[in-house]
């Protein structure tokens, strides 16, 4: 009786030790992505900081009153263009999600 709980519990220590280890190894794995990854984002950060921004354009002081407003309203309609084509674009990427999963 003493040997097989003796056997027992080094089985349990080994199994945990094995677990243990494997838990590591995947946060050392995960750390090492989170770190490539912060990287990639502090360079892309870095070269948008770099990229001069530009005050929006003024109206050309030779539009007629007309032309102006049409300006206006065309740029009024950029920004829920642009977030249409976000909503798509995210939909086709939840969309895909299913297929790449089932491919591999």
């Amino acid at each position: 009786m003493g040997r097989k709980s003796t056997c027992f519990v080094l089985t349990v220590i080994i199994a945990l030790a094995a677990l243990f280890v494997t838990r590591q190894r995947t946060l050392n794995a995960l750390r090492a992505v989170n770190d490539s990854l912060r990287k990639q984002v502090a360079v892309e950060v870095s070269a948008r900081g770099a990229a001069v921004r530009q005050p929006p354009a003024e109206p050309t002081p030779g539009l007629n009153d007309a032309d102006e407003q049409e300006l206006l309203q065309l740029r009024s309609k950029i920004a829920p263009l642009r977030e249409q084509l976000r909503d798509a674009s995210n939909r086709v990427v939840i969309l895909q999600r299913p297929r790449l999963a089932g491919s591999k």
